[in-house]
């Protein structure tokens, strides 16, 4: 219930709605010239303004004014119209102009009134506008509903005052109705679609996203800041604007906000699928994919539960389940339990369990610490002994300990046009490896333990630039430093959600780094084309104890490298009835034309 009721007493436009307007016809219908095309002459001279078209005389008549009164000219008059078939010209008499004399405040009393005339655009000097007046009515009501008066009102009252010089002034006073403070009786999530019975999301978490109190007075009420905070969830496609409604009419001090919201499915099955290409003649091409299962917004709390497999060429699997609550025991405090599996081919398998907790301190933005405990165990491949009679790959165990910062305010979820996504976190850990014994040149079983640091980060900003056109940009980073490294825990790059130029998991190491620039042209608010470009960096470390192996393409052969990877593309998101379907087409400079990574995926709502 926003109550911005102002009642503006220009002197001007009351005038003209009583004085004559003398025209070449006639007529008393006003409606007579709806198709006219008007000009306007003021003093004898043109003004250009906004010809307005197929309005009424008297409409027309009232643009004419408001428009020389922006210009200063408050006393300004039409004295007649002349219509000549389907062309109608005004004129017009400027008159003196007229400065803001006076602005007076009355019933100004929960707010500062020195508080209020500095937030005024328009002071005392300044030429007379009626419409940025209005402007600072409406931003005089917002700061009454932050403060926790909703039903304040205001009116303005003008007078012309003439000095000894005769020059005319106006004296601007604001009466102000603060009304009575009201009492957050409850917050209710309310569809916007009337065929939708109700909502999912629980009026509690509602209230919890909008930082508000049921059961406590009114207060810090800025309707457009929660709107943008329950946007910040990333849980709905829209969020209409909210609105105060009186709870009960015997209670006439209680009120219940109700904010219209589109909710998104409750849960969405995304499926990405690739095709390779053949990089030796004569052998076929393969298919990789990946599955996202993911429940949003659970018993209408804002949980998350997700579920991810992978399936990639050589024996390469894996598995990550994800489930959160973002406030527990109703505190700003996010718990997310997290499990990743991978198995790669015959060389080793890796588990790794996280957990983080963050709190939460304005929209979008949180605060968030991390423990993460990783188990490696060696496959037959991983067992064989390098040089120095040592596993290739030792079984192992991992703890982390981090810190970390996520920064989401985008304007749209799906397609967004404007925004910042930053999220960030470095750990300290301590990794231990395990050596069996019974070698040719280990007789006994031991263990190290070495030190080791790990930062991952990524980000993206989104610019609109022109109509329908966004400009993408940001960067992923991923560096683990040690001193000595095993190839199990190395970070592999290339694919779909990375390098999407190159197969899937073609690079690894203990460096990784992609800038993306990429430019989109919306169809929708869903759905966009776009063409892109990749810059991937590359650092492997050596491995120590690895044998000499002559074949290049041997797979346990890996070498201290580093480059600069670069790829392009061009693709499409487009909402089908089916779901959300995406298509790209990426290529890198070793590639032929015809030789481009396809991925398609598809999201469907549950």
């Amino acid at each position: 219930m926003r109550s911005l009721a102002v009642s503006l007493a220009v002197l001007g436009i009351s005038l003209l709605a009583s004085a004559p307007v003398c025209a070449q016809e006639t007529s008393a219908d006003t409606t007579r010239h709806a198709s006219t095309s008007w000009s306007l002459v003021a003093d004898g001279r043109p003004v250009a303004w906004a010809t307005p078209r197929s309005l009424p005389l008297d409409s027309v008549a009232v643009r004419a004014l408001r428009h020389l009164q922006r210009e200063g000219y408050y006393l300004a008059r039409v004295d007649s119209a002349l219509v000549d078939k389907d062309i109608g010209t005004l004129y017009a008499t400027r008159g003196p102009r007229v400065d803001v004399g006076r602005l007076d405040f009355v019933g100004v009393t929960a707010l500062d009134e020195n508080r209020a005339r500095v937030d005024f655009t328009m002071r005392p000097g300044t030429v007379f506008d009626a419409a940025q007046l209005e402007r600072d009515l409406d931003g005089l009501l917002t700061a009454y509903e932050r403060a926790g008066y909703p039903l304040a009102q205001a009116r303005v009252e003008t007078t012309i005052v003439t000095d000894s010089a005769g020059v005319p002034s106006l004296a601007v006073t604001v009466r102000v109705d603060e009304g009575r403070t009201l009492r957050l009786a409850a917050v209710e999530a309310v569809p916007q679609d009337t065929a939708v019975a109700r909502a999912r999301t629980s009026g509690r978490f509602a209230a919890r996203i909008a930082d508000l109190r049921p059961g406590a007075p009114l207060q810090s009420y800025d309707p457009a800041a929660i709107r943008e905070r329950l946007e910040a969830t990333d849980l709905y496609e829209a969020v209409g604007a909210p609105y105060l409604v009186l709870a009960d009419p015997a209670s006439p001090n209680a009120a219940t906000l109700r904010i219209p919201v589109e909710e998104r499915p409750p849960g969405t099955f995304d499926l990405i699928l690739g095709y390779l290409p053949p990089t030796v003649p004569g052998e076929s091409g393969q298919f990789v994919g990946n599955g996202l299962l993911q429940l949003v917004n659970v018993f209408g709390g804002g949980r998350l539960f997700s579920l991810r497999l992978v399936r990639n060429p050589g024996l390469v699997s894996s598995v990550d389940v994800r489930a959160a609550d973002p406030f527990v025991a109703g505190l700003p405090l996010r718990i997310e339990a997290s499990f990743e599996g991978r198995g790669q081919d015959s060389t080793f398998a890796r588990q790794r369990y996280g957990l983080e907790i963050g709190y939460q301190f304005a929209p979008g933005l949180s605060v968030f610490g991390a423990f993460t405990r990783e188990n490696t165990d060696p496959g037959p491949a991983g067992r064989r002994l390098g040089l120095d009679g040592l596993p290739l790959v030792p079984a192992a165990d991992a703890t982390f300990a981090g810190i970390g910062l996520r920064y989401r305010r985008i304007d749209r979820a799906v397609n967004p046009r404007r925004g910042l996504v930053v999220e960030a976190i470095i750990e300290q850990g301590r990794k231990t490896r395990r050596f069996p014994g019974a070698s040719d040149s280990v007789a006994q079983a031991f263990a190290t333990s070495l030190p080791q640091q790990r930062l991952v980060a990524d980000a993206r900003v989104f610019v609109p630039t022109f109509a329908r056109q966004v400009f993408v940009t940001g960067g992923d980073i991923a560096v683990l430093l040690s001193d000595v490294y095993d190839t199990a825990e190395l970070f592999r790059y290339g694919g779909a959600r990375s390098l999407r130029g190159y197969d899937e998991e073609r690079f690894f190491g203990n460096v990784v780094a992609r800038a993306v620039f990429e430019y989109r042209y919306q169809l929708d608010r869903t759905s966009f084309a776009f063409v892109f470009t990749d810059v991937g960096y590359v650092a492997t470390p050596e491995i120590v104890g690895r044998p000499a192996m002559t074949n290049p393409d041997d797979p346990t052969r890996i070498e201290a490298q580093r480059g600069i990877e670069p790829g392009f593309g061009f693709g499409i998101q487009q909402r089908t009835p089916l779901g959300l379907l995406t298509f790209s087409y990426a290529l890198n400079p070793e590639d032929g034309a015809t030789q481009g990574k396809v991925h398609a995926g598809l999201v469907v709502g549950l």
